[in-house]
């Protein structure tokens, strides 16, 4: 797999990491300065794009344009649109505010949860998530992804109330509180590094290549049909 990296961050230095690992090759590597229209998309299989909420929308653009598949983990934007053009250009693009293996079940587990509490209102839920202070968008993708997974099921407009912390270096904590009147239950994700969304990514970006499919896909379609 030959790679470009758009946004040669921390999380684009774990990804390439992990894709020499893995045996993959970086083609490029494309910083907030650089002109993507410069870049050969026959050189490259696969765009990973960790950028910045206002830098996103243009470089996914860019690069769907010139139907380059793109894996993309940047949150706090619009994504519809790129969605909407990616399902145009028939051309893979999969969005993810989060690329943990464990936060995606977490949200199947916020989802039963959710349901199985839904007639006991006295069960109230909130979510706590911390990150490093450099992250920008509050609350995180992940955190909304979680509320609206725990949404599913329960009265429509309900709002999940959600706590935010930037502080320190704290790659990502997400805490999910059903609070009762003599009972709570929480469901936990720490990360420990961004190694750990890296590789989600990466394995996220062989499997798309291999599964033929084109278009808007998600990270739960990789979870659901991955092939290896």
């Amino acid at each position: 797999m030959k790679a470009l990296i758009v946004g040669p961050g921390k999380m684009g230095r774990a990804i390439e990491a992990v894709l020499l690992v893995r045996g993959h090759g970086v083609r490029a590597r494309v910083g907030r300065k650089d002109d993507l229209e410069a870049v050969e998309p026959d050189v490259v299989d696969v765009a990973f794009e960790f950028t910045s909420p206002d830098a996103a929308p243009r470089a996914v653009a860019t690069l769907l344009a010139h139907r380059v598949p793109v894996v993309s983990g940047t949150t706090g934007w619009d994504v519809e649109p790129a969605r909407r053009l990616a399902s145009e250009r028939r051309v893979p693009f999969l969005h993810s505010p989060n690329f943990s293996i464990g936060v995606a079940a977490l949200r199947r587990a916020a989802m039963v949860l959710g349901g199985a509490l839904a007639r006991f209102p006295e069960f109230e839920p909130a979510i706590v998530e911390r990150h490093h202070s450099a992250k920008k968008d509050a609350p995180s993708g992940t955190a909304k992804a979680i509320a609206a997974a725990v949404g599913v099921g329960r009265p429509a407009g309900e709002e999940i109330p959600i706590v935010s912390l930037r502080h320190g270096g704290q790659p990502g904590e997400h805490v999910l509180v059903f609070e009762g009147p003599d009972e709570s239950i929480e469901l936990v994700h720490r990360a420990r590094s961004r190694s750990l969304f890296a590789l989600g990514a990466v394995q996220a970006a062989e499997w798309l290549l291999k599964s033929g499919l084109t278009g808007p896909v998600t990270f739960e379609d990789f979870l659901d049909r991955r092939t290896g």
